[in-house]
């Protein structure tokens, strides 16, 4: 089988436009990996944001100087946090303890992609060529998952009841295993009318899971099957996350050149095409009325799922945002960077 350069999706597939495929996440861009920190007056609010006590705003978590590029983040809370990333070579984990950030031994393995988790001694990573690792609170440890298909997202309702999504892109069908916690098995994905090869994310709430992919994809999990669902004429262009609050309300984001988003109602998937703004990548709600986005060319913003207005922000890089997190207490990370040679991470935060 032939191997892609480098390719974990977001940023991804702009590459595309530029003559290779790659869901590898940000190849335009050339900036370094760490953001300029954002201008402040002196007054400090409190928590350590100097930004003249106005609108919150983005800038770095820690050091990434020395780190392979950044590709997601999640957490239990305020003081448990990981970021995944790495190189095609290595895999790499970062963990935020309530104080600072350090870096974790792990297995060997190639590139992480995504993390998620249930608590902070159940953690899993998916990433490149099969990789599946697991934290029990101490130790990390390297899963056989069967497969050398690179992994893209990974999410589950319960411990004994995940769901793994990837494929290698232009290659083949896309990716979909279920994990009960002792045994991967592959599970058959519907044919779709999307030419798509691989699926880029998967989430749920309640009794609604869904898993979105290239050139528009979107299945949801029912009646013990997954079928292909529409999202309407604006729905052409990768779906790459998504994330939400209720059965009622769930996002999705996309696009390579200009950003797509889709709004779940409950019933039916509508997009909005934003021309002129950048591609997405990441998404994440706490709140029904607003999503935290993020996408290439350090593009961040809210997006309202209501009124369908997306507000821009600035996150002071240039550099492709993956992931987005929110801690539960109003604090946002972001993290990214530049998925080619020389690999670069960014980790920002919002406060």
């Amino acid at each position: 089988m032939t191997r892609r350069t480098n390719d974990p999706i977001s940023c991804a597939r702009i590459l595309k436009t530029m003559a290779f495929l790659v869901l590898a996440l940000g190849a335009v861009f050339g900036g370094g990996c760490t953001p300029t920190p954002p201008p402040g007056n002196g007054n400090d609010n409190g928590n350590g944001n100097d930004n003249g006590g106005d609108a919150p705003v983005w800038r770095e978590a820690f050091d990434t100087s020395e780190t392979g590029v950044l590709s997601s983040v999640w957490g239990t809370g305020p003081s448990e946090i990981f970021a995944v990333g790495g190189t095609p070579e290595a895999g790499e984990v970062y963990r935020y303890g309530g104080t600072s950030w350090e870096a974790m031994e792990v297995p060997q393995v190639p590139l992480l992609v995504w993390v998620f988790g249930f608590r902070s001694d159940l953690v899993y990573a998916v990433g490149e060529q099969g990789g599946v690792i697991r934290f029990d609170g101490n130790t990390w440890t390297a899963l056989d998952a069967g497969t050398d298909e690179d992994l893209w997202g990974i999410w589950g309702a319960a411990p004994d009841d995940l769901w793994i999504v990837g494929g290698n892109v232009g290659e083949g069908v896309p990716t979909l295993l279920h994990f009960d916690g002792q045994t991967f098995a592959p599970v058959p994905v519907p044919e779709n009318d999307r030419g798509a090869t691989s699926l880029f994310k998967v989430w749920g709430i309640g009794s609604k899971v869904f898993a979105v992919g290239e050139n528009g994809l979107i299945i949801e999990w029912t009646d013990g099957a997954w079928v292909q669902v529409s999202a309407g004429a604006n729905a052409d262009d990768d779906f790459v996350s998504l994330w939400g609050t209720s059965e009622t309300h769930i996002v999705a984001v996309g696009g390579r050149s200009s950003a797509r988003i889709a709004v779940y109602d409950g019933a039916n998937w509508q997009t909005e095409l934003f021309s002129g703004t950048p591609g997405l990548n990441a998404v994440f709600m706490v709140d029904p009325a607003f999503a935290v986005v993020g996408g290439t060319n350090g593009y961040v913003g809210l997006f309202d799922p209501a009124t369908r207005q997306l507000t821009d922000e600035v996150s002071f890089t240039n550099q492709c945002i993956h992931g987005i997190w929110g801690d539960g207490a109003g604090v946002f990370y972001g993290v990214g960077g530049r998925f080619t040679t020389p690999f670069a991470g960014i980790a920002l935060v919002r406060r």
